[in-house]
């Protein structure tokens, strides 16, 4: 087979791939989280993502929070429903969507798995451990951040988050032990959603 030189120069010149390690990833989502919870002008409803992407078994997803109790498509009626205790806004419900995978045979073998797992496993119980090092990792990632300290939703802003990445951790080491590891799922797409009973995300 003849080797077109341009071809051949061009692959010289590539860079080498460099995949992200899940504790980078991890690492860059805290930091993203710090930075978004600046104070901003008063809104209702606040859509804390963007820069608040959450990974998920490898895959990128939407976290979001609504302070009029509208759940987001996917999340209506949920059959992965994750519930804490927020600091000051009392009791909350962190729901999961399906995943997507853009692949259908594939979603329905994932999705499957997710959804024995939420059914079989007292999922409080089970993020209940990882629970403090998240919380204590965002709590280092915003101690010289000034905005961060003064943000009256500081600590629920933090609990929502150690909660959230604390069930994607679960999550992604069930579908690692079944086979579905980063690498298959790499490009996977996922969404949450929050709501606590008195919750405030800066609304008038």
């Amino acid at each position: 087979m003849t080797i077109d030189p341009l071809d051949a120069l061009l692959d010289d010149a590539a860079l080498a791939p460099r995949r992200l390690a899940q504790s980078d990833t991890r690492a860059m989502i805290l930091a993203a989280r710090g930075e978004a919870r600046s104070p901003r002008r008063a809104r209702r409803n606040v859509l804390l993502s963007g820069a608040l992407a959450l990974v998920l078994v490898g895959g990128a997803g939407i976290a979001t929070a609504s302070g009029d109790w509208l759940w987001g498509q996917g999340l209506e009626n949920p059959d992965r429903v994750y519930t804490y205790t927020s600091p000051t806004w009392g009791e909350c419900e962190l729901r999961f969507s399906a995943l997507d995978t853009h692949d259908p045979i594939l979603n329905a073998q994932v999705n499957r798995v997710v959804d024995d797992w939420f059914a079989a496993t007292n999922v409080e119980a089970a993020a209940a451990p990882l629970i403090p090092e998240y919380l204590a990792t965002i709590e280092a990632s915003t101690a010289d951040d000034p905005a961060a300290q003064q943000d009256p939703r500081r600590a629920d802003l933090a609990a929502w988050t150690a909660h959230e990445q604390a069930v994607g951790q679960l999550v992604h080491e069930e579908l690692a032990a079944r086979g579905f590891t980063s690498e298959v799922l790499e490009g996977t797409d996922s969404h949450s959603q929050v709501h606590c009973d008195a919750e405030d995300w800066g609304g008038e």
